[in-house]
């Protein structure tokens, strides 16, 4: 009789054969390096995809099932009445104790740490630390449009891990400059970097509204001045009660490149940081003198989040989880999923939308006057 670890590795080695030979092949449409596929079997909230090695994780596994649910077997033996609460108490000290996996995966994420090139390992550090992986840890509902085509989440893996972007235009269809993905997150003709924010600045404002009644989209914080010319100050959120009962907190949303040549030299939290207290010095004095509070949200293009946006997160969760009566993690997930998404369609706006302006088809140019006569179509 063979030994159990034989008997695992005989019965997975064909589904980890299957996985690199055809599953990740078909992913990413490419090669995957042995790097990479140790890299997308640790969790997600550690920088992977969490689809795991069977054959180095099954053992383990089994022990911890048969050793969790050993109270529910002794009872079914008739050895023992069952209770409840003690295979509540055996289960929950069986998942506490599963050290091995985690020090295996904290090796497994030090040892890729060590081989990757700068730029791969700032976008690695980015997903751990920024929590950025919220949108691959979701069943793919509809329902809650946590669904994407398959160009949007090949986008958002090749962002994610620093890899070639799939098909894209060799020129920019707005300016004709040499397209990248530098070029297509920053690049302002047509207007997508403006949409991109508006984006954002929807999906936070419909959050909002769950918590809060008064939200309002786009105040003004302070008139236009006709003599010397000064524009007038506009935020993109207002909400009353966010952080006192009936005072008026303003929001302004900020999405940030965090990979461009200004910003790779510095530390992706000090670049947020730094555009929250731009933020705020463009708002804050206008805001007291409307008696509000400002607060900037700012994100990067792959979804990590400001020091100040988390602290809103935060308080949009436990808003939401009182109204719900849903625990405060369960709101909160759900919540970092919708915005997740919410960035993830917004930056692949840049990427896959069209920068030229459409001109209708029936001789009527954008913001001309209707012709005297139509031509006729056949």
């Amino acid at each position: 009789m063979c030994d159990f670890p034989i008997t695992l590795h005989a019965a997975f080695s064909p589904v980890w054969d299957a996985l690199n030979t055809f599953f990740w092949p078909a992913v990413f449409e490419g090669s995957i390096s042995e790097t990479e596929k140790r890299l997308f079997t640790l969790p997600t909230r550690m920088g992977g995809m969490g689809i795991r090695n069977p054959i180095e994780t099954a053992n383990n596994a089994y022990e911890t099932s048969r050793i969790g649910t050993s109270v529910i077997v002794d009872a079914i033996k008739g050895k023992v009445p069952f209770s409840m609460l003690d295979h509540n108490d055996q289960f929950a000290k069986t998942i506490s104790s599963m050290h091995n996996i985690r020090h295996q995966d904290q090796a497994t994420q030090d040892s890729i740490l060590s081989i990757l090139d700068a730029k791969k390992k700032r976008a690695f550090r980015r997903s751990i630390d920024g929590k950025t992986s919220a949108w691959l840890a979701v069943l793919p509902l509809c329902t809650h449009h946590f669904d994407v085509s398959a160009t949007e989440f090949r986008d958002a893996l090749a962002m994610r891990y620093q890899r070639p972007l799939l098909r894209m235009p060799a020129t920019c269809d707005g300016c004709g400059a040499a397209f990248n993905l530098e070029h297509a997150l920053d690049c302002r003709k047509g207007g997508l970097v403006i949409q991109r924010h508006n984006e954002i600045r929807d999906a936070l404002g419909d959050l909002a509204s769950i918590a809060f009644r008064n939200v309002i989209k786009e105040p003004v914080v302070k008139e236009a001045n006709i003599r010397d010319g000064t524009p007038a100050l506009i935020a993109d959120i207002s909400i009353r009660g966010l952080w006192e009962p009936q005072a008026v907190a303003l929001l302004d949303v900020r999405v940030v490149d965090t990979d461009a040549p200004s910003h790779i030299h510095r530390n992706t939290v000090a670049v947020l940081c730094s555009a929250e207290e731009e933020k705020k010095r463009k708002y804050n004095s206008a805001a007291e003198a409307c008696r509000a509070s400002f607060t900037p949200f700012v994100v990067s293009t792959d979804g990590m989040l400001g020091r100040e946006a988390n602290f809103l997160l935060k308080r949009l969760a436990q808003s939401i989880s009182i109204k719900w009566e849903k625990p405060l993690g369960q709101t909160t997930g759900w919540l970092r999923a919708k915005l997740s998404f919410a960035i993830l369609r917004a930056t692949n706006l840049c990427l896959r939308g069209s920068r030229i302006k459409w001109r209708s088809g029936v001789g009527i140019d954008d913001g001309a006057g209707l012709p005297a006569e139509l031509p006729k179509l056949d």
